[in-house]
């Protein structure tokens, strides 16, 4: 079974922060992101979307996916269910780490 994936209002301020281009990073993102978890966290497939792809654990329950280094989108997973809480950089996502 595919894991599915939703936006919390959190997820949509981020959204009205970042300039267009990286609008379109993000958009990249979770495009790759949702071919993922479409495969059942197959890599090959979210690749094939954005080359440099990654998805690790920031910490439980916690999950960070991006394309490129600067902008990055945290998920927070709670069992079938992946929730989109930030998208920014790796400042931001230490920030949000240390207030959770």
């Amino acid at each position: 079974m595919s894991l599915g994936l939703y936006y919390r209002p959190s997820f949509y301020r981020c959204l009205k922060r970042l300039s267009d281009e990286q609008r379109k990073i993000v958009g990249l993102i979770l495009e790759a992101l949702d071919a993922y978890y479409e495969s059942n966290g197959d890599l090959n497939k979210a690749s094939a979307i954005a080359p440099r792809f990654f998805y690790k654990q920031l910490r439980k329950p916690y999950y960070e996916a991006g394309v490129e280094r600067n902008l990055r989108v945290v998920i927070r997973r709670e069992g079938e269910q992946c929730l989109l809480v930030l998208a920014g950089n790796h400042d931001q996502m230490r920030r949000f780490l240390a207030e959770s």
